[in-house]
């Protein structure tokens, strides 16, 4: 090599290797050093050689920084294995198992119950527990439906029992998850203490009505323990101007189930005969306290649909980046009122039919949680994940 040839470093600094002079000649290793190249390259490709062992990737001169950075990439790059990556368990998948499991439970005890009361079955087995002194229903269908209901309400508050009892052992450190849990647990107690209650005092308006009020109380906390289930790691934050509109709405939801259960239970169902007016009229003559019931009960759900439907339109507008969760569920309750409205007016078309009955009480239900889980769901942030937490499922 001719004194003139310079080169510069090659492995550190941003400059490019740089010549002065003719350039050198080519070593008289170059060439083995480039066909055992290419010959580990075959072996690797064909698998007869490891594809971790080192390579070494040695300056020539005349190289710049870029030659040499195309060549180690085709030596390193298409050949060299990845650790390969799989899945991660799935977090918390017993809560989520026993959540659902549970929240299910709690809709299905409520369409039974609303079976219970349109059949007229509500006395079907006038002891409690036992049914005619005994454990198992006479085939009668009375009986048998409301005996049905009784099975459905344990298998709630087994499925209930265990979903506590896990919250507790696995999710102390998170109090959103065993205190709802537990005060779960001690609801469905209370709603089954009522439902006894409701059986020896003869189906009472007032207590038919807090039954009901006690059964929606108790599916709100299923329904916050499943979404807090699914979002164990997200990042929660204060109540924005979607989380208010979906409160006002759920409250509206609310009122609209209770005073509707209270119209049941007075057997006001049918104070008008006609639907969508009252008496023939916009503003009937309240000339009856089931003529009231039953027109408070119109005016709440008329103003429960411009609420749902600005509180879906907000989350559309203001959650769906980083809640798309919150737009999805409160679109679906606004379906869920419309479809609960036109089987209310079939209830009424129908004079009370039994399949129009409990439709309307299971959709009032659905339409209870959905809205809840919009709710809840717009104040966590599910896409910026926190550091996970002590408790795995």
């Amino acid at each position: 090599m001719g004194p003139a040839a310079r080169s510069v470093e090659t492995t550190t600094g941003p400059r490019r290797a740089e010549s002065v002079g003719p350039p050198a000649a080519p070593s008289p290793h170059e060439a083995p050093r480039r066909a055992n190249a290419a010959q580990t390259l075959v072996r690797r490709r064909r698998g007869r050689a490891p594809v971790n062992e080192p390579r070494r990737v040695e300056p020539k001169e005349g190289d710049t920084l870029d030659d040499m950075s195309r060549r180690d990439t085709l030596l390193a790059s298409p050949y060299q294995s990845t650790p390969s990556r799989s899945a991660p368990p799935t977090r918390h998948r017993a809560l989520r198992t026993l959540s659902v499991a549970a929240t299910a439970a709690v809709f299905s005890v409520i369409t039974i119950g609303a079976l219970v009361r349109a059949t007229g079955s509500g006395l079907g087995c006038p002891g409690w527990p036992k049914c005619f002194g005994r454990w198992f229903p006479p085939l009668e269908h009375h009986a048998i439906i409301e005996y049905s209901h009784r099975l459905a309400t344990t298998i709630l508050i087994a499925l209930i029992g265990l979903l506590a009892i896990h919250a507790l052992r696995r999710y102390r450190g998170t109090r959103g998850v065993w205190v709802r849990a537990v005060a779960a647990f001690l609801l469905v107690f209370v709603q089954a203490a009522l439902g006894a209650i409701v059986v020896h005092g003869e189906l009472r308006a007032a207590l038919v009505t807090a039954h009901l009020a006690t059964a929606m109380v108790l599916a709100a906390v299923l329904v916050s323990v499943t979404v807090t289930a699914y979002t164990v790691d997200g990042r929660r934050h204060p109540a924005d101007r979607v989380a208010r509109l979906g409160a006002l709405a759920a409250g509206a939801v609310f009122a609209l189930l209770v005073v509707g259960a209270y119209v049941r239970g007075e057997g006001a169902g049918l104070a008008f005969r006609d639907w969508p007016l009252m008496a023939g009229r916009v503003l009937p003559p309240l000339s009856s306290a089931g003529r009231a019931l039953q027109f408070v009960h119109r005016l709440l759900a008329i103003a429960a649909i411009p609420l749902l439907a600005v509180f879906a339109r907000a989350a559309w507008s203001g959650a769906r980046a980083d809640r798309p969760a919150v737009s999805i569920l409160a679109t679906i309750a606004c379906g869920l009122l419309g479809a609960q409205v036109l089987v209310g007016a079939a209830n009424v078309w129908t004079k009370l039919a039994t399949p129009a009955v409990v439709a309307h009480v299971a959709l009032a239900g659905l339409l209870w949680g959905t809205t809840l889980a919009a709710v809840l769901t717009s104040r966590v942030s599910v896409g910026d994940r926190l550091a996970p937490g002590k408790a795995t499922g």
